[in-house]
């Protein structure tokens, strides 16, 4: 299987994925591929179905490089989390946010500013997060594309029009110039 980086408007971006019901070699291989394709693209997180995989699976290390870490987070936070669920949001913050699937597109949404998460780890077991700061931007951001929300959604309907018509301009001027 092609695991390329899945572009929007790709169908898949659109759906919310399925739940995990396995935790085998092949789930394995799959968080594998996904971190391998997040490096690759020098993403933060990844989404399953950003390279094609359909299910609630999502991978994040907040150490990249080129993201400085919060000054409450002195030390990068590398995970994979299979049926990940926010049961938790308190506060608001603005985040800017690029994102591996709108190339190009950096925008300001409103995030919550604490979250908690449950999920599973790879072997099955259940996880608890209560985070954030940069990490519970991620944490959101990857867990929205697990449920077939783009972060554009969550610009007001005027100024989404505006940023995709920008960015299907640059798209079509992209794949012209190919």
């Amino acid at each position: 299987m092609d695991y390329k980086i899945r572009i929007w408007p790709d169908k898949i971006l659109k759906q919310k994925t399925k739940e995990v019901d396995f935790f085998d070699d092949r789930l394995k291989e799959f968080i594998d591929v996904m971190f391998q394709r997040m490096y690759e693209e020098e993403g933060v997180g990844l989404a399953a179905n950003q390279i094609g995989i359909p299910y609630q699976i999502l991978v994040l290390d907040t150490n990249v490089k080129k993201y400085e870490a919060q000054e409450n987070e002195e030390e990068g936070i590398k995970m994979a989390l299979v049926n990940p669920r926010i049961v938790e949001k308190e506060g608001e913050v603005e985040s800017t946010e690029g994102c591996l699937s709108f190339p190009g597109v950096q925008i300001t949404i409103p995030r919550a500013e604490r979250v908690r998460v449950v999920a599973k780890n790879e072997e099955g077991e259940d996880i608890e997060i209560d985070t954030d700061g940069f990490l519970a931007i991620v944490l959101q951001h990857e867990i929205d594309h697990l449920n077939g929300i783009p972060f554009i959604a969550h610009l007001p309907p005027v100024k989404r029009r505006m940023v995709l018509e920008k960015y299907m301009k640059s798209l079509r001027q992209t794949v012209k110039a190919k």
